[in-house]
């Protein structure tokens, strides 16, 4: 079976700035050593993640994670700590993040445009939540980049090799499904099992936090102790699931169609869609009489989303805020091209994760739009009406 771990430290003690640093635990490992503990345990592929500490040298752990992916491009997949490079560094080749919020003592209010970056680039995050109130972080983050992709590290288990917390966190999360839990260091089979079945085995993830582990129990550490151990529970499509397959999905979602944020950039290719659709479609838009305005609100950067296939935008999708926590869709508009291929759903879904509460008009006669409604909860108020239907969905 295919084996991939998501969840391994490289880096160097010279990476340290602070002279005697209280950080008790060693993270340290060459991305030679790394491949040599694949090679001896057939992993196939793993992500390296640098040293998460404030006292290591963010630039120095990105560089080296890096490198180690330039030496190995086809062994191991890149994750970067979060510094005032990040957009930089997702366009350099680093495939997600890691934010530890214990070690780097990051305040997730601080980086609010941090999370909307990752959520934008369609990267997944993971995160090591601090001790208490784990489902309440997660909660925050989704509230300033609901659409983000979030493994919680070690399952947000309590004290060590433990399963303490696991279930909690699950049953509270499992409502979202974006979040994911990679099972490194949690060291306790029947947890991992319960968890797998109160979120889905699509939703958990193997990882081993190397070389954690090793530092930790001492002679008493086998990489492959667990990962035995899960083999023989895990099989067939559960064991293809958790050992490679959700983490291979994650890391391939910007090789599909994936939602952003518009840009001002964006203008003309959102127009160009517009002005591909047929005369009816624009009519039902009423595309003629809000063209002017949907230009303006693109380039203001708020209310709009873009859908992305291999960098061309092939949707859009434009919303307005309203009463009572109501947001009203205004548009949805797919290219010709891409029509039938879930596109409008994928930016629906995305518009559900970010407003809750939401309202549309449509025309009587725009049967496809009042089927795509339908499917996705919206209940009409007034189902016979002769030309303009309302429409309401209460997601919370």
């Amino acid at each position: 079976m295919k084996l991939i771990d998501a969840h391994m430290h490289i880096g160097q003690y010279s990476f340290c700035d602070v002279v005697n640093s209280n950080f008790s635990y060693d993270l340290c490992s060459t991305y030679e050593e790394i491949i040599g503990l694949m090679d001896a345990n057939k992993v196939d592929k793993a992500i390296i993640l640098p040293i998460p500490h404030k006292d290591f040298n963010i630039e120095k752990t990105n560089t080296y994670v890096l490198e180690a992916y330039q030496r190995y491009p086809d062994r191991l997949v890149p994750f970067c700590r979060i510094d005032d490079h990040l957009a930089e560094n997702l366009r350099k080749g680093f495939r997600g993040v890691k934010l530890h919020l214990v070690y780097e003592e990051i305040d997730i209010k601080n980086i609010k445009k941090e999370l909307q970056l990752i959520e934008d680039s369609n990267m997944p995050l993971i995160l090591h939540a601090k001790f208490s109130n784990k489902v309440k972080q997660i909660e925050q983050i989704f509230k300033y980049a609901p659409n983000i992709n979030l493994i919680l590290a070690h399952m947000g288990r309590g004290h060590l090799y433990t399963g303490e917390q696991t279930i909690d966190n699950a049953l509270a999360l499992r409502k979202y499904p974006n979040l994911y839990m990679d099972l490194s260091t949690v060291g306790d089979l029947q947890s991992i099992i319960n968890v797998c079945e109160i979120i889905g085995y699509d939703r958990v993830i193997y990882a081993s936090d190397y070389p954690f582990g090793k530092n930790f129990l001492g002679q008493k550490y086998s990489y492959s102790d667990e990962l035995n151990i899960l083999s023989r529970y895990l099989r067939g499509e559960r064991g293809e699931c958790v050992f490679h397959k959700n983490i291979e999905g994650l890391l391939t979602l910007r090789d599909h169609v994936y939602i952003r944020r518009a840009k001002k950039i964006d203008v003309d290719s959102v127009m160009e869609i517009f002005n591909r659709i047929s005369v009816e479609d624009q009519k039902f838009l009423a595309y003629n009489n809000k063209a002017s305005l949907i230009r303006q609100i693109i380039r203001s950067e708020r209310h709009c989303y873009v859908a992305v296939h291999e960098n061309t935008i092939v949707g859009f999708l434009r919303e307005s805020g309203r009463p009572e926590g109501f947001s009203l869709l205004e548009e949805v508009v797919v290219s010709p091209d891409y029509r039938g291929k879930g596109v409008a759903t994928k930016l629906i879904k995305y518009y559900h994760r970010a407003f809750h509460k939401n309202m549309v008009k449509t025309n009587a006669s725009n049967h496809g739009m009042i089927s795509i409604l339908c499917k996705n909860d919206y209940l009409a108020q007034n189902p016979d009406a002769p030309r303009i239907i309302n429409w309401v969905r209460n997601g919370d």
